[in-house]
């Protein structure tokens, strides 16, 4: 019996304790592999270009250079065809239209279930888009 095909997975997030905890979910899958991270949008660049992953996902809120929404504008540009997924701690409408229009096809909010974090990322390897419930709420609502 095959294993199955492993996804290759690019983690953009500035904090190292969440990229992790990522790299822990995401490994949990059997089909799922975090083949690289970055903490910033520079060294996410120079990630995708060498490693050609299948999924980018990226943190809306990076502190240096570049932010995530930049970052996602200039990897759609440069790689059309890479999925991104979005996930951040900030919650609402004005959050999720900002990353879609960036060109991520999904928004996860980190405070989902991990659950959801796995069907989004799935989803979004599908080339359909996904919005967690979270996400889409105000965070004055949470």
């Amino acid at each position: 019996m095959h294993a199955p095909v492993k996804r290759r997975i690019v983690v953009v997030d500035d904090h190292p304790t969440m990229r992790e905890g990522l790299r822990a979910i995401l490994q949990s899958a059997d089909d799922l592999v975090v083949c690289g991270e970055a903490e910033n949008g520079e060294k996410a660049l120079a990630a995708v270009e060498e490693l050609k992953p299948d999924l980018a996902i990226v943190d809306i809120s990076l502190r240096e250079k570049l932010d995530g929404l930049e970052l996602t504008r200039r990897l759609r540009r440069r790689w059309p065809a890479l999925p991104i997924l979005t996930f951040s701690l900030h919650q609402g409408e004005a959050y999720c239209d900002a990353a879609l229009a960036a060109g991520a096809l999904g928004y996860c909010a980190k405070g989902e279930p991990k659950q959801v974090l796995l069907k989004a990322v799935h989803q979004v390897l599908q080339g359909k888009r996904f919005i967690s419930k979270l996400a889409r709420m105000n965070s004055d609502q949470s």
